[in-house]
């Protein structure tokens, strides 16, 4: 996609991202992701017969280089919050409370500060107050890094307390996915930074798919409907990602891999 703000699926996910310009003197350039997440209200459109909501449960954001370019291993970015004894402390506290939830419940607010503060399942109850405290110090989102090598590296995003992503996982300014060097002299033509957001396609939520057609016979076809409608909404959601030119994969098990967004990232002048 040449438009670095074209939006694929825009209303699930906003994608831009941008370096600073190379040097040849030693020093690294920046590269910066600004990445939101929303809920998805798709099938809008009159050439098919439902609406659904899409949101996503997790997303990889991977960011790829083109020689001579290379990372500046000591420049990533490697955890939200950064200190990765914090980081642990919330990813356990987060997998101890849903493994004590029964199989349909949800994580909520209060089970995560629950056991934060080492109080689940032990009786405990905290107030409002104390709630609001310890969710307003949690980071929406957790960012794992996963290195890839001297030319790429990714990110796994998930959300801290909720069941799907939301927001911005990051401050896109004040905080570079990471730095880069180069090993050489820059060509006239200028290397590639790509940047890619890719999940499973099991981390892909799809629910309140309704047909459109309210009329009598519209609600006879829901009746039947139910079986089919996430393979209906999948499908559509293939065609999407299809006409955008990305790789959709063949959609046909639950850990088929789908890139959502793709972009250049541009120079800052």
């Amino acid at each position: 996609m040449n438009d670095n703000r074209t939006r694929v699926l825009g209303e699930v996910l906003s994608l831009d991202a941008w370096h600073d310009p190379f040097q040849c003197d030693g020093n690294s350039s920046g590269v910066f992701v600004e990445l939101s997440f929303h809920e998805g209200r798709l099938g809008g459109e009159t050439s098919i017969p439902f609406t659904f909501k899409v949101e996503l449960r997790r997303a990889l954001l991977t960011v790829r280089l083109e020689a001579p370019l290379e990372i500046d291993r000591h420049t990533v970015a490697r955890s939200i919050p950064e200190a990765d004894v914090e980081l642990r402390r919330i990813k356990s506290a987060k997998a101890h409370a849903e493994a004590s939830l029964s199989a349909k419940a949800k994580l909520s607010p209060r089970d995560m500060a629950l056991a934060l503060t080492g109080s689940f399942g032990k009786g405990r109850s905290l107030a409002d107050e104390e709630v609001l405290s310890v969710v307003q110090a949690l980071p929406e989102n957790i960012v794992t890094p996963r290195p890839l090598g001297a030319s790429a590296y990714s990110w796994e995003i998930e959300p801290t307390y909720r069941d799907v992503l939301k927001g911005q996982p990051w401050d896109p300014v004040g905080e570079p996915r990471l730095k880069i060097k180069s090993l050489a002299s820059i060509p006239r033509i200028a290397p590639a930074i790509t940047v890619e957001i890719s999940c499973d396609l099991a981390d892909v939520h799809i629910s309140d798919l309704k047909l459109k057609d309210n009329s009598v016979g519209g609600r006879v076809a829901a009746a039947v409907f139910n079986d089919v409608n996430e393979a209906a909404a999948i499908q559509h959601l293939k065609h999407i990602l299809s006409e955008a030119d990305l790789e959709p994969s063949t959609l046909d098990n639950r850990f088929a891999r789908i890139v959502l967004a793709n972009a250049l990232a541009a120079e800052n002048k």
